[in-house]
């Protein structure tokens, strides 16, 4: 990897935290100068300052594994900024310590009725952050109270939705989408209406939050290029494309189970083609949804919609209730002790209403949906949940910390001693050298393939390097064992 690769780089999240720490040290100060400025605005400002900076910090844990932990803010270059790493442990305390910290002043979910209402941090946001924390947390360490606390946050960030859906005052009643969006309790749009509402429209009664883009002030250019348009030049195709393995057909072996599943239609451009080698991504590029509708004939997109390169307007999605409802089931069964624990069967039942609400059928039969008896264990119950949250979450940036997340699961679980060698509270370079850490291969090659089997052999190669311009300027920094160092850094 070349040692000023972007992709690396964490200057811009860095430059983020900075900012929070900056409203965090400097805003009480405000309220002092300016009556206009009161109490409640600030305690509501830090509290979003709080959150962003956790949810930072937990994109850096994940990435890079060991991260520096700034003190406080940066207002001149002169500062010393020679920061040691801290173990991953250690910052998902502090991310944990500050979302708590958070909730105490945190703004309403329906505080506000426009784009606000999910385009800051509310109380539901700082709820489904610490809930993928605590999930995340659980994983690697295998902190049974952990799933508990995943559990308790994703609930109430559930009720808090529940009780939106039923207020007088939603921000879209039933009416448009034939009166009802209640599945089995959950306030989800129909599935012919989910793509239009949820990644075309934006800012939907299932988003809790997202940043907003207009592609004219605010563009998500990283994601354009990954998506849609990796140069200036006029393509219809980005960096990324989906595989020919999981979207050439539906069942058993495929990605989706139904032909008849929207989300087959909505998450890449004709699927099923016989000619196709790779599919381009419909999910997040286009505006419009498919036009299938529920029990008609359900048939691929043909045409291409570009959004145009210098127009990226579609909102990028953190947290959305499907993907929370999935959490939660995902910690459910993590949390039983055997297969016959009854939390497998209510963990199968959220599962089974994600995935039902995106199925073209208004009634079903036995062969249409999830069947409880497929799934009656706990280690098919996990797989279940993995591929539901692949299905649900495609290309929405979930599935690699999923997989992760899964690895270090299997780790813990595994008899050949892996899990002695698993050490979340040490840095890389407190383990020592590449021997000292658990094999990861045959894992991830189990669910992602061979390539990916030879690329990861161990803990240390799911994670970032740390680009050399950051080596150069903190001595303190440690790099990141799976590569070497010299004028460029090197994956072994």
């Amino acid at each position: 990897m070349d040692y000023e690769n972007q992709y690396a780089n964490w200057a811009s999240i860095y430059s983020v935290i900075n900012k929070c720490n900056i409203v965090l040290e400097r805003a009480p100060q405000v309220v002092a100068i300016d009556p206009s400025y009161t109490e409640g605005t600030l305690r509501t400002d830090e509290s979003q300052m709080l959150a962003l900076r956790a949810l930072c910090y937990f994109y850096l844990v994940r990435a890079f594994r060991d991260v520096p932990v700034t003190e406080g803010a940066s207002f001149n270059s002169s500062q010393n900024f020679e920061i040691p790493q801290q173990a991953p442990l250690t910052v998902l305390d502090k991310c944990i310590e500050d979302l708590k910290t958070a909730l105490q002043t945190p703004l309403a979910p329906n505080g506000y009725t426009d784009w606000r209402r999910v385009g800051y941090i509310n109380r539901d946001g700082i709820n489904a952050i610490l809930a993928d924390v605590y999930l995340w947390r659980a994983s690697i360490t295998g902190n049974a109270a952990d799933y508990q606390e995943c559990v308790n946050y994703c609930d109430a960030v559930i009720a808090s939705k529940q009780e939106q859906y039923l207020s007088e005052d939603a921000m879209q009643g039933p009416s448009m989408f034939g009166g009802n969006i209640d599945h089995d309790g959950y306030p989800l749009y129909p599935g012919q209406y989910a793509y239009s509402q949820i990644f075309g429209n934006g800012n939907s009664i299932e988003s809790i939050f997202e940043l907003q883009l207009d592609g004219k002030n605010v563009s998500n250019n990283g994601l354009a290029h990954c998506y849609w348009n990796y140069d200036d030049r006029s393509r219809t195709y980005g960096l990324m494309m989906a595989p020919l393995d999981l979207f050439s057909g539906t069942g058993s072996s495929n990605l989706f189970l139904q032909s008849f599943d929207f989300r087959y239609y909505e998450t890449c451009y004709g699927v099923g083609s016989s000619d196709a080698n790779q599919y381009q991504l419909y999910k997040l590029v286009s505006k419009s949804s498919t036009g299938n509708s529920m029990d008609n004939s359900m048939s691929a997109v043909a045409t291409f919609v570009s959004p145009g390169y210098n127009n990226i307007s579609r909102n990028w999605i953190f947290y959305r209730l499907t993907d929370v409802m999935l959490m939660k089931a995902e910690a459910m069964v993590q949390m039983c002790s055997d297969d016959a624990d009854p939390n497998l069967q209510k963990a199968f039942a959220i599962v089974n209403t994600v995935n039902k609400r995106s199925l073209g059928k208004t009634t079903f039969n036995n062969t249409d949906t999830l069947l409880w008896t497929s799934y009656r264990s706990k280690a098919a119950m996990e797989t279940l949940v993995l591929d539901e949250r692949q299905r649900e979450l495609c290309f929405e940036g979930k599935r690699w910390f999923d997989l992760m997340r899964y690895t270090y699961r299997q780790l813990r679980s595994a008899s050949s001693g892996e899990a002695a060698l698993l050490h979340p509270e040490l840095t890389m370079a407190e383990i020592g050298d590449l021997s000292n850490f658990a094999a990861t291969s045959a894992i991830l090659g189990d669910v992602m393939g061979e390539d990916v089997q030879m690329a990861m052999e161990s803990e240390p190669f799911l994670y970032f390097p740390v680009v050399q311009s950051e080596m150069r300027v903190n001595n303190l920094l440690h790099q990141n064992p799976a590569y070497e160092t010299s004028e460029s850094i090197v994956k072994q």
